[in-house]
């Protein structure tokens, strides 16, 4: 089979593996589609990710985590009745035993592994094994795409499910990437009011009006804590979603968030760090609460996507072959030609 794996930081290349083989409880499944998630692209331009680094791979590494498939066969002890099935890929691989997991809360599981990072090899390629308990079958009206788009929607959900948004609240969403854009989608579908969405790319921004923002700004032009205030009448949002990790949104976020209300943390910065005026978060007494992935959502996410029509394909913009992955990654690291989510065809 064909496999990309990142040689270095800025370097992907298109080798040749042999077929994985399958274990009890494993399926192996043929990814149709995988997508380009701003970890992946943390890992191709900087070599690390959160203090996990490239390095820590001990050679090169598979990336990817964003993909659904179809099932070709199964191992001893699974449903012989997935095979044939698209699926989509639950990425984290949680151990199912510890404290954690058998709380329900198998998104900080201290055991687990995952697609696409060290201990895990990921989804660019055109075949991967994986836990059928982790393979979710897809319904025949969901496309290729939307399956992919399942992984960050999950986030999106268990991370509206974190902060406990109420409909008719104010909210901001700081970023208009693909996380930021799903967030958008089910806040304006859960009556949110008003919905301010900030991005540097104005073509971000129109498409998160198309989602249903009802106002949006782009900081190169327009204060953003003076815009909010005057959005809300001086009081802030009530909720408000970092997705961009950088910096300045960091420090918008409390800046702009409302007196008691509730921040989540979904950006991840280069550095590791996550900067903001202490003072502004005490004296509103914010809760700031740090978003880890999906958590049991993704169930959740897939009936979201189908009864309430949710537009997801729309964010996939791009397309490429395997064997581009390298102008694929570049082209998304470098906000070319109108990104937003980037998919890889490993069959194409």
């Amino acid at each position: 089979m064909k496999q990309a794996v990142l040689i270095s930081p800025g370097r992907l290349e298109v080798v040749d593996a042999p077929l994985p083989e399958v274990g009890a409880g494993q399926a192996l499944v043929a990814v149709l589609a995988a997508g380009i998630c701003g970890s992946d692209l943390h890992m191709f331009k900087e070599g690390s990710i959160g203090g996990i680094a490239l390095a820590d791979a001990g050679g090169p590494l598979v990336p990817g985590h964003e993909c659904m498939g179809r099932v070709e066969r199964v191992g001893a002890g699974a449903d012989p009745g997935l095979v044939g099935r698209r699926v989509f890929i639950e990425p984290a691989i949680n151990c199912g035993q510890c404290r954690w997991c058998l709380a329900g809360k198998p998104n900080v599981c201290p055991h687990h592994t995952f697609l696409g990072l060290p201990g895990q090899g990921g989804c660019l390629a055109q075949y991967i094994v994986h836990p059928t308990r982790l393979c979710e079958p897809l319904p025949d009206d969901v496309s290729d795409d939307a399956g992919v788009l399942l992984e960050p929607l999950a986030i999106a959900v268990h991370s509206l499910d974190r902060l406990a948004v109420a409909a008719g609240s104010a909210v901001a969403v700081l970023g208009a990437g693909p996380i930021g854009l799903v967030h958008t989608m089910l806040l304006a579908r859960d009556a949110t009011a008003p919905l301010i969405v900030t991005d540097v790319l104005d073509y971000r921004l129109e498409l998160a009006r198309r989602l249903g923002a009802t106002h949006v700004l782009n900081p190169r032009r327009e204060d953003v804590p003076a815009a909010v205030a005057q959005i809300t009448g001086g009081d802030g949002a009530d909720f408000v979603f970092e997705c961009a990790g950088q910096p300045e949104t960091f420090e918008q976020m409390v800046r702009i968030a409302a007196p008691a209300g509730r921040v989540g943390v979904l950006g991840i910065h280069g550095d590791d760090r996550l900067p903001f005026t202490h003072s502004q978060a005490r004296r509103k007494g914010l809760d700031v609460l740090m978003i880890r992935r999906a958590n049991l959502t993704f169930g959740r996410a897939l009936t979201r996507l189908r009864d309430e029509h949710l537009p997801a394909d729309l964010l996939a913009t791009h397309h490429w072959p395997l064997e581009k992955c390298q102008q694929a990654f570049e082209t998304a690291a470098a906000y070319r030609d109108g990104v937003v989510k980037g998919i890889i065809r490993p069959w194409e």
